[in-house]
């Protein structure tokens, strides 16, 4: 795979098939043209976001005329970096100008159906036997309040990364790594009385909001529910405070410092060697690949972890998916459409060119994932993803400005959490 397709997993975050069902002249005939007026009643519209040049000339060149060689139906391709895009899609749906398809970032679901913006989905995914194909758990992060409104096509799988080398060094054995907290904790223990790198734990503390991310990892490890069953915010709960409490502890015992701020340039920490483990992806290895490629083959995946509330292990996943605007007057054309995308031939040169991972248990082994993605993708069972609400877009700074001072011990446990909850639950949309 070319240097810097995994690379863009890291940026967004902050991301099942069948058969075509066809349309008959008549059904596009009669729906009209597409809500962007860019399109007419042959034609949808399709955003793509933050797509490098070869996933745009993939599109362009070969899936566009492929699906309309398949049911005559055009797609004019529109695109739009990450950054302003969520905003171009919420002016654009207040307006009634959305495209058919829009790709959307990992939390950005439950507030774009919030508002209204976006298709329901159930009666398509009810008639789709390809939905039977996607990790369970991945359709499962489409749904806000029980109603599908997106589909995923590609994800950034959070999973331990470790240095191998450094393990070993440390006397660490990497056929036997981490499933557990506490086991994570030994290692990390044995790491820095090695002395052999600045912070043996990496969290992803960098100039975003790479901390929160770091203990989103550990709430989904321990089975922490964001929110209560009548919505309030429920982060002070006993695998929340677990979580945290483990998160301080690594920094209150040197096994983590918080002063290693990755920059966003250069190499990652794990990369660099200032760090053995981190909770990274294929992020990672890309950045080896462009940094420092003789480390590359020192990353090894590891197995899923889990905190001491819960029995099994996971690793998180931001998941990229498709939408159907709420005003697309071509609809059966835009799901036929992201049906056709979620065809594996369709779906494996999607994601490679978009630098993502698969969401189809049927292709953990493509040849194109290389040893660091199929690795991976032998984890992407456990994967869990941070519970969809409206307010997602907003609550990753507040959360992370919440948690700095925690981690450097300037405010304890219970009133980080306290706070978290109170700020969370003061969020009017």
């Amino acid at each position: 795979m070319a240097k810097n397709k995994w690379s863009r997993i890291a940026a967004t975050l902050s991301i099942g098939a069948l058969a075509l069902t066809g349309l008959s002249a008549c059904s596009k005939g009669d729906s009209g043209g597409s809500s962007s007026g860019e399109a007419d009643s042959e034609s949808i519209t399709f955003m793509v976001l933050g797509a490098s040049q070869d996933a745009n000339a993939y599109l362009t060149d070969t899936a566009i005329p492929k699906f309309k060689e398949e049911t005559g139906v055009d797609v004019v391709l529109q695109s739009s970096d990450w950054g302003s895009a969520f905003q171009k899609i919420t002016t654009a749906a207040a307006s009634k100008q959305m495209a058919d398809v829009v790709v959307l970032g990992s939390i950005w679901t439950a507030p774009l159906a919030e508002k209204n913006a976006l298709l329901p989905l159930d009666e398509y995914v009810a008639n789709w036997s390809g939905k039977d194909a996607v990790f369970p758990a991945m359709m499962e992060d489409g749904k806000w309040e029980d109603t599908q409104y997106s589909i995923p096509f590609g994800a950034d799988l959070r999973a331990p990364i470790y240095r191998k080398d450094l393990l070993e060094q440390a006397g660490v054995d990497p056929a036997k790594l981490p499933t557990t907290w506490d086991e994570l904790r030994a290692v990390a223990q044995k790491v820095k009385d090695a002395n052999i790198c600045d912070s043996p734990i990496w969290w992803g503390i960098d100039k975003s909001i790479g901390l929160q991310q770091g203990f989103a990892q550990l709430m989904l490890q321990n089975g922490a529910d964001y929110w209560t069953s009548d919505g309030k915010a429920n982060f002070n709960d006993k695998p929340g405070k677990e979580a945290l409490e483990f998160l301080i502890s690594t920094f209150d015992d040197g096994l983590s410092d918080y002063n290693l701020v990755y920059s966003g340039n250069g190499p990652r920490p794990v990369v660099a060697g200032q760090s053995a483990i981190g909770l990274g992806g294929m992020a990672d290895f890309s950045n080896a690949d462009e940094n420092a490629p003789d480390v590359k083959e020192q990353l090894i995946v590891g197995p899923p972890i889990a905190g001491p509330s819960v029995s099994e292990g996971s690793v998180a996943a931001w998941i990229n998916k498709l939408a159907i605007s709420k005003d697309s007057k071509n609809p059966d054309a835009a799901f036929t459409f992201i049906e056709f995308l979620l065809k594996p031939e369709n779906l494996t040169d999607f994601d490679r060119v978009y630098g993502q991972l698969p969401v189809r248990e049927d292709m953990q082994q493509e040849e194109w994932l290389g040893e660091a993605g199929k690795a991976l993708m032998e984890v992407a069972k456990s994967a869990q993803s941070q519970p969809p609400h409206p307010g997602m877009m907003q609550f990753g700074k507040e959360i992370n400005q919440l948690l700095e001072p925690a981690v450097r011990g300037t405010v304890g446990v219970d009133d980080t959490l306290k706070s978290i909850d109170e700020k969370l639950d003061s969020f009017k949309g």
